[in-house]
């Protein structure tokens, strides 16, 4: 009889289990959905602003275009895409068969990236510009300089911030 009665205890314990298992399940599943979906929208948005910040500008488009192929790519592996794409970006950079127009486009897509990603990484997107008007001159000559003023502006309105945030 005590094993009838255990064996029942267990029975109604692992549905328990099994219940609570399943609807932390859903709400994983629902979370990640979420998180997909923002991801997207994200990528959308940016590079819509992105175009809109550079339309008219004086710099020849072909310097500032951002491929929607990379786009759709980034956008296609949520919520990791964009790290996909900078990955396979850089192996352009870093593969010496490609063309230098082909390389210097690949390391523009990867500063504009970190310029323009949540996280931002200034320190990274100036060394990746700096080395496109370097070692790729006449690629992005215009648009290169314009974000590498815009990489100053902010490490010294961010300074400006520091400096007052301390006292």
């Amino acid at each position: 009889m005590t094993y009838v009665g255990m064996g029942l205890i267990c029975l109604f314990l692992s549905g328990c289990f099994y219940s609570a298992a399943v609807g932390v399940a859903d709400v994983a599943i629902i979370e990640r959905t979420k998180q997909k979906h923002a991801f997207v929208h994200a990528m959308e948005d940016g590079y819509e602003k992105y175009q809109k910040d550079w339309a008219g500008s004086d710099c020849p488009r072909n310097e500032y275009e951002v491929s929607p192929k990379i786009v759709e790519y980034a956008k296609s592996r949520p919520p990791y895409g964009l790290d996909a794409a900078l990955k396979m970006l850089m192996e352009i950079y870093n593969d010496p068969e490609q063309t230098d127009q082909v390389r210097s486009h690949a390391l523009y897509h990867v500063a504009v990236a970190y310029m323009r990603r949540r996280e931002s990484n200034y320190e990274i997107a100036e060394e990746y510009l700096q080395t496109i008007r370097d070692d790729f001159p006449g690629t992005h000559d215009c648009v290169v300089a314009r974000l590498l003023k815009e990489v100053k502006e902010r490490q010294e309105f961010q300074g400006n911030f520091e400096d007052t945030s301390e006292g």
